[in-house]
Parts: C-alpha cells; structure tokens; sequence
C-alpha cells in the first residue's frame, strides 16, 4: 500500500478515469466492460473503499453538515 493516501481530488480522478474506460465513441455508458487495471489502481481503489467505509460510519452528520446553512 502506498504510504500516504489519496487526495480527494485524486480519489475522483482516478474514478472517472475509471469511468471514462467505460464510455462508448458515441458517449454512452457501455453495458459491458473489461478492464485492464494495474496494481497501483488496484491499490488506490482498497484505500478508497476504506475509507468510505470508515466514513460510512458518519455519513448522517457529514450529511447534516454538509446541507446546514452557512
């Protein structure tokens, strides 16, 4: 695992890099894909699945925070 994690701007980066593997020319979602992806993306994506899942534990006030009035 890599010492230092992920960025938040990285974690979506490597996201719609992701998702852009699985857009067809014409732009649309493809209703199947196979992706070749290395270990370090490998890696990068069990440190965002940690992460949401530690998260997950405080999404009702992350939430509540995130909609309260500045």
């Amino acid at each position: 695992m890599r010492k230092e994690p992920l960025s938040m701007l990285a974690q979506s980066d490597l996201i719609d890099a992701l998702i852009g593997r699985c857009v067809m020319r014409g732009g649309e979602l493809a209703g199947e894909t196979l992706l070749v992806i290395d270990k370090e993306a490998v890696d990068d994506l069990l440190q965002l699945a940690n992460r949401l899942r530690r998260l997950a534990l405080f999404e009702d006030r992350i939430r509540a925070m995130m909609m309260a009035a500045p």
